[in-house]
């Protein structure tokens, strides 16, 4: 009778989405007295109304409002074996386990 290893994981880090956030000046929050639906309708108006700014300014580069421009780099934490998201389980003090794949989390050194 032959016996078969069983497969194992381990926690590795991986980017799984990047995006561009752009943060508008301060003076497009300010207003803040009234209901909250008014002043949400205020803040919309002021963005909306920086975003036409802005996109003048890409266009022909004269704007000197501050603005910040990021990447955000989302990673997870996934299982080696199977991509899934790390979770992992133990079962009766048994070995650790990848609840996606059930594969045995190899113990670190």
């Amino acid at each position: 009778m032959s016996e078969t290893k069983s497969k194992t994981t381990r926690k590795v880090r991986r980017l799984v989405d990047v995006r561009i956030t752009c943060d508008p000046p301060l003076w497009c929050r300010y207003g803040q007295h009234g209901t909250l639906a008014e002043r949400l309708e205020r803040l919309a108006k002021a963005y909306e109304s920086w975003v036409k700014d802005f996109h003048d300014f890409i266009r022909d580069h004269r704007s000197q409002d501050p603005v910040l421009l990021n990447v955000e780099r989302d990673i997870h934490d996934v299982c080696s074996a199977c991509g899934c998201d790390w979770e992992t389980d133990t079962e009766d003090d048994g070995p650790e386990y990848c609840v996606g794949c059930g594969a045995i989390v190899e113990k670190e050194q």
